[in-house]
C-alpha cells in the first residue's frame, strides 16, 4: 500500500519579493511530529512559495493538505484548497494556526463560511493535525474520512457538522513536553529552506502569561509556558550558524517573550557565540519579555545590539490599559532602566496601539510624547487589527466599545495564481471607537508618519540634543504637523514643496486604503487592470514604510529643511546663548551629512566632508548621559560621511530581496540596521 501523501503549507506571497521571508518552522514541527507518529505511512512534503506548491497539486496531489492560516496566507490557501478539490475531490483539507475565533458562534461563522474546510486544528497544531492523519489512515477513501469527521470529533480540531453547529465544542491539546516533538532541524526536513532568500526562526518555549485583550495570544487557554528542551536549542543555533547562506543575516525567535526565563541567558550566549564563528546572526527579530527588563536586559546585552529591547507598552494611559487588560513596565520604571540600557548599548523600541478601547486623540499623543523623551531608539505606532482570537475581535467586545472598522489591504499580499486567479490578503482595523473619531485617527496616522521622518538614526543627533535641552520632542512633531496640513505654507521651509505633496499623498492614501468589506477588495482587483495597480506598487502597499522610503530616498533634504526650520524656532525660544546655537548648528549639519545619499547606486563614491566643534559620533555612543558640551573638540575637526562596503552589500542583499523599488526600499528600511543605511562619522 502506498504510502499516505500529506502536504503542509506556511504560504508566502511573492510577487513583489518576499512577503514573509521567515523559514516555515510551523509546518516543519507539523510534519516532525507526524512522521515520528506514522513512519514509512507517510510521505511529508513542505512547502512556502505559493507556486510551487499549485505545481505539485497538479502533478502529484496529495491525500491531506495542512496549510497554516494567518491575515497574510488566509485567502490563498483557502484558494489553493479549492485547486486540490478539483485536482483530488477526495483529498483531506485542514486549516490551522492562531486566526480562528475562541467563542463558539463565531466558530460555527468561521467554518460555515468556508465549507472547503474539513477541519480546523485548534492552537497548537501536531497533535490534532497527526489525529487527523490517523483516522485518515483507517479509512479507504479521503471521502469516507471526511464523512465520518462530520459526525464524530477529532480530539483537537473544530469541525463544521454540515448544517447548524460544530461537531462538537473543540478542546484545543497543548503538548506539556514539547521535547515529544522532534526538531525539523536536525532531522533535516527544514534543509530546503536555506535557499539565499528566507531567514531562519526558532522557538524556544510556547505559551504567553499575559491576556491583552488585542492579541490571540491573550486567552488563558495558552497562558502555561512550555518550554523546548535548551540543548535541543543550542544545537539547533549552531546547526542553522553552520548551514545559513551568506545573503541571509536574520534569525527570528518566535516566543512571545524572550529574554524573561533565566535559561534566556544561556540561549543568547550560544547566539553570541554564532555571531563570533559565522558571522550570524546580525539581526535577531524577536519580542523581548514584557516584564523582569532587568533579566531581559541580562539576556541581550550579550548579542552585540543585534537585538532590540522592546517597550511595547500599546498605551501608558491608565484607563486604557485596564480595559485591555495590560499589565506594563511603567515609564518612571523604565528611566530608572536606562543608565543600564545604554551602558550595554542595546537599541530600543516602543510599540503603541491607535484606537485602543478608551483612548483619545490627545492621549494617545501623549503616549507618544512621553515615549519619545525618553531617547528609545524607535516608537512605531500600530492601527488596531482586529484579528480572530483576540477578545477584543469578539462580538461583545466590539459592542462595549462602539469600535467600527474598515477593511484594507495587507501590503505585498497578493499574487496571481497559475490558474490566472488574483488572490488578495486582507486586514480588518479599527477606525473609530466611542472615544476616538475617523478625523482623530487620520490625524493619528500623519503623526504616525512624522515619528517615522524624524526619530530614526538619520536625527537622533536631533532628537538627544532637544531631550538634553528640556525641548518635549512632540512639540517639534507637532508643529510639523500644522505646517504641513497647511496648504498656505507650502513651498516655505516650514513645508517645503517635496515632502508637503508626499505628506498630502499619505493623507488621501490614508483614507483611500480603506474598504467596507472584504468583498468588495475582493472584487476589485479580480479585475487584471486593477491587479497591475498592486503590482506597481501604486496599490496595497505599507504606507508608513513606504512613505518613509520616498522621503529618505527621493526628499532628504527637503525634509531636514522642514525639521531644522520647527527645531530652530523651538531652540531660539528655549536656548537662544551663543554656545547652544553652536551645538544646534553643528548637529544640523551632522544629521545632514549623515542622511546624504542612503540609496543612490553612487553611496559609496558621494562622501560629505565637514567641519565641527563638537565631537557629536562620541556623544552619541557615550552610555552616560553626558551633556554635549563635555565632547567639544579642542579645535574645529573635519569630519567625513563615509559608507563602507559591508553597509552596501547588506542593503544591496535586503534590495535583492524585497525588490529594488519603493516597496522594497520600504522592507529594507525595517529588515537592516540604521547602522547599515546610514552614514559613518570618521576624522577626514
Amino acid at each position: 500500500m502506498a504510502a499516505l501523501r500529506v502536504y503542509l503549507g506556511d504560504l508566502t506571497h511573492d510577487t513583489i519579493g518576499l512577503a514573509t521571508e521567515v523559514f516555515p518552522l510551523n509546518i516543519g514541527l507539523v510534519g516532525a511530529y507526524a512522521i515520528k507518529r506514522f513512519g514509512d505511512d507517510i510521505e511529508v512534503r513542505l512547502f512556502k512559495y505559493i507556486h510551487d506548491l499549485e505545481q505539485a497539486i497538479a502533478d502529484a496531489p496529495p491525500d491531506v493538505l495542512g496549510l497554516s492560516n494567518y491575515p497574510w496566507c488566509h485567502n490563498v490557501g483557502l484558494a489553493l484548497f479549492e485547486q486540490l478539490a478539483e485536482r483530488n475531490p477526495d483529498a483531506l483539507r485542514i486549516m490551522g494556526g492562531p486566526n480562528f475565533p475562541h467563542d463558539t458562534e463565531s466558530q460555527i461563522r468561521f467554518l460555515r463560511e468556508r465549507p472547503i474546510l474539513d477541519a480546523y486544528v485548534y492552537l497548537d497544531g501536531e497533535y490534532g493535525f497527526a489525529n487527523i492523519v490517523e483516522m485518515r489512515l483507517g479509512e479507504d477513501s479521503g471521502a469516507a474520512a471526511r464523512k465520518r469527521m462530520r459526525s464524530e470529533p477529532v480530539e483537537g480540531c473544530a469541525q463544521w457538522d454540515g448544517a447548524d453547529g460544530l461537531v462538537a465544542p473543540p478542546m484545543a491539546i497543548r503538548p506539556r513536553d514539547l521535547e515529544e516533538i522532534p526538531s525539523p532541524y536536525l532531522t533535516g526536513l527544514l534543509d530546503p529552506f536555506f535557499d539565499g532568500r528566507l531567514a531562519p526562526m526558532i522557538s524556544t518555549n510556547r505559551g504567553c502569561p499575559f491576556q491583552c485583550t488585542f492579541c490571540h495570544d491573550g486567552t488563558k487557554l495558552v497562558s502555561k509556558v512550555n518550554n523546548f528542551g535548551l540543548e535541543r536549542v543550542i544545537e539547533e543555533i549552531r546547526y542553522i550558524g553552520e548551514r545559513v547562506p551568506s545573503s541571509v543575516h536574520s534569525l527570528f525567535v518566535s516566543d512571545l517573550n524572550f529574554g524573561m526565563l533565566k535559561r534566556d541567558v544561556e540561549i543568547c550566549d550560544v547566539l553570541a557565540e554564532s555571531q563570533a564563528k559565522y558571522g550570524y546572526p546580525r539581526y535577531i527579530d524577536a519580542t523581548t519579555g514584557k516584564n523582569a527588563k532587568r533579566r531581559v536586559i541580562a539576556a541581550i546585552e550579550k548579542l552585540n545590539g543585534s537585538l532590540r529591547l522592546s517597550l511595547s507598552v500599546q498605551s501608558l494611559t491608565e484607563n486604557v490599559l485596564t480595559n485591555i487588560k495590560r499589565d506594563n513596565i511603567r515609564l518612571d520604571d523604565f528611566l530608572d532602566l536606562q543608565p543600564t540600557i545604554k551602558q550595554a548599548h542595546l537599541p530600543t523600541n516602543s510599540e503603541v496601539i491607535l484606537g485602543l478601547p478608551g483612548e483619545t486623540l490627545d492621549s494617545h499623543f501623549k503616549v507618544l510624547g512621553d515615549l519619545l523623551d525618553t531617547n528609545v531608539d524607535s516608537v512605531v505606532p500600530y492601527t488596531l487589527m482586529l484579528v480572530n482570537g483576540s477578545e477584543l475581535a469578539s462580538p461583545a467586545q466590539r459592542k462595549m466599545w462602539d469600535i467600527r472598522t474598515k477593511w484594507r489591504i495587507i501590503p505585498r499580499d497578493f499574487t496571481k495564481l497559475l490558474s490566472g486567479r488574483n488572490v488578495i490578503e486582507v486586514e480588518e482595523v479599527g477606525i473609530e471607537t466611542s472615544t476616538l473619531s475617523f478625523e482623530d485617527y487620520v490625524e493619528a496616522r500623519k503623526m504616525a508618519l512624522l515619528i517615522r521622518w524624524v526619530n530614526n538614526h538619520g536625527f537622533r543627533a536631533l532628537i538627544r540634543l532637544m531631550i538634553e535641552e528640556n525641548i518635549g520632542v512632540m512639540s517639534l512633531l507637532r508643529r510639523m504637523l500644522d505646517a504641513l496640513n497647511d496648504e498656505s505654507l507650502r513651498g516655505s521651509d516650514a513645508a517645503p514643496t517635496a515632502l508637503a505633496e508626499l505628506f498630502a499623498d499619505f493623507g488621501r492614501d490614508t483614507v483611500g486604503e480603506l474598504w467596507d468589506s472584504e468583498e468588495e477588495i475582493v472584487a476589485h482587483y479580480a479585475d487584471d487592470e486593477n491587479f497591475q495597480r498592486l503590482v506597481d506598487g501604486e496599490d496595497g502597499k505599507n504606507l508608513s514604510q513606504s512613505y518613509e522610503a520616498a522621503a529618505i530616498a527621493g526628499a532628504m533634504p527637503e525634509l531636514t529643511t522642514c525639521i531644522f526650520h520647527h527645531a530652530a524656532e523651538l531652540f531660539a525660544q528655549t536656548a537662544a546663548d551663543s554656545t547652544s546655537r553652536d551645538k544646534f548648528d553643528d548637529v544640523r549639519r551632522f544629521c545632514t551629512a549623515r542622511g546624504h545619499n542612503l540609496f543612490g547606486g553612487d553611496r559609496l563614491e558621494t562622501v560629505p566632508e565637514e567641519a565641527f566643534s563638537y565631537d557629536i559620533a562620541a556623544w552619541l555612543n557615550d552610555p552616560e548621559t553626558g551633556n554635549l558640551d563635555d565632547f567639544a573638540f579642542d579645535a574645529p575637526t573635519r569630519i567625513r560621511f563615509e559608507l563602507t562596503p559591508t553597509q552596501y552589500r547588506e542593503v544591496e542583499n535586503a534590495l535583492d530581496i524585497f525588490g529594488h523599488s519603493p516597496a522594497g526600499q520600504a522592507k529594507t528600511l525595517i529588515r537592516v540596521s540604521a547602522g547599515a543605511l546610514y552614514r559613518n562619522a570618521a576624522s577626514a
